[in-house]
């Protein structure tokens, strides 16, 4: 047994515990106010969280002014020990699990095996191989293109016959693909429905990248996880109340366009053009769907243009500075985020049962979201990341 004291803040009681926890194999076995009976224990500084989710990144990509152009130019070997360098990065930062939504033949899928086996020190990565999406639509390039329902399940087979643990379709077009309209619906409700039906009989969680509201209604209604980014359109009522209705997470990402728009003039400029006249809608969206009690997760698209591997401190700043309650800003990084990741029951509470991985920080995140940026230790399966 390892045992721990400091000042414990679960993400749903938020309320601070002062004084021990023990770990067994690796996850919380309880929460003491004296410390067990013969069991050595270690000092934990600051305010301990939950370890921090990012549930989206682009692990394949660097964050440079055009990632998209390097996908192009570099072998899949070189992309994936380049991403492999930033996991330790990661865990650094407090950062104890991650989404991947999308890589060049999934190749992050063995990225995420090989940190399971333990052959790579890292947050656990629950990881989408390559996306889904129509033929010639987002993300054509680096993709599997699908048309009508029997070719995205059959696509979604393909997928998780990689050993992907999620799913990424796309609902509509995007900002770093040149040529196609970024809120243009692709896949319809249909299209989909089968999809995700193929991935929940196999366990992986789906995700959607949608940024119109048509395309993110037949997302919804098609069943999908999460929404990614919904910066297009104003949302209505109606998305509204059916992503409550059917419990939808939804991640805006607003790391992505801070990124490029602060690359104006070096990012390549159709990305600019794109996303300069939604920005303050997608703050706004982001804004109306939490106030409408619509479950918000934190993740950053980490690999996008100046959106460096990690970014989530920065995401979680963005969040705050939208008037997001202290409390709701600590449960998107950590209940929320774990939600998306589709490991709820494991990851993200303090709080017995779940999986001992912590960050201490040198704050309190209750009364500024700069705390997230002062990770002092990091725990991960319950021992102290060393690294």
């Amino acid at each position: 047994m390892k045992v721990y004291k400091g000042t414990f803040l679960d993400p749903v009681e938020l309320e601070p515990f002062e004084g021990y926890l023990s770990v067994e194999d690796g996850h919380i076995a309880g929460l003491d106010r004296r410390a067990p009976r013969s069991a050595a224990v270690t000092p934990l500084p600051g305010i301990v969280v939950p370890g921090l989710i990012d549930a989206h990144v682009h692990l394949t990509m660097s964050g440079g002014l055009n990632p998209v152009a390097e996908l192009e130019q570099m072998g899949d070997a070189l992309l994936l020990g380049r991403a492999a360098g930033y996991l330790k990065r990661y865990l650094r930062a407090g950062i104890t699990a991650v989404r991947d939504l999308g890589s060049r033949a999934g190749s992050v899928v063995g990225l995420a095996q090989a940190v399971a086996a333990g052959h790579l020190e890292g947050p656990r990565v629950i990881a989408a191989g390559p996306v889904i999406t129509p033929t010639g639509g987002h993300g054509w390039k680096f993709g599997l293109e699908a048309d009508g329902p029997e070719g995205v399940r059959r696509a979604t087979r393909a997928v998780l016959k990689q050993g992907s643990a999620a799913v990424k379709f796309m609902a509509t077009g995007g900002v770093m693909t040149p040529g196609v309209r970024a809120g243009a619906e692709m896949f319809d409700e249909e299209e989909m429905r089968a999809g995700v039906r193929e991935a929940e009989k196999r366990g992986a969680v789906s995700a959607a990248h949608a940024q119109g509201l048509a395309g993110i209604k037949n997302a919804v209604r098609a069943g999908v996880r999460t929404i990614e980014h919904g910066a297009f359109d104003a949302w209505d009522e109606e998305v509204l109340e059916l992503m409550k209705h059917r419990g939808t997470v939804f991640v805006p990402t607003l790391a992505a366009p801070d990124g490029i728009l602060r690359g104006e003039g070096r990012v390549p400029a159709f990305m600019v053009e794109k996303t300069r006249p939604v920005a303050e809608r997608h703050r706004a969206n982001t804004l109306a769907a939490y106030r409408a009690g619509v479950a918000v997760a934190a993740g950053t698209d980490a690999g996008t243009p100046l959106n460096t591997h990690p970014n989530l401190a920065r995401e979680l700043e963005l969040l705050a500075s939208l008037g997001m309650e202290p409390g709701d800003v600590l449960r998107a990084a950590t209940t929320f985020a774990a939600r998306a990741l589709g490991r709820e029951a494991e990851l993200g509470r303090i709080a017995p049962g779940f999986v001992a991985d912590l960050v201490a920080l040198g704050g309190d995140p209750l009364a500024t979201a700069a705390a997230y940026a002062r990770p002092l230790a990091t725990v991960v399966r319950g021992s102290i990341w060393r690294g």
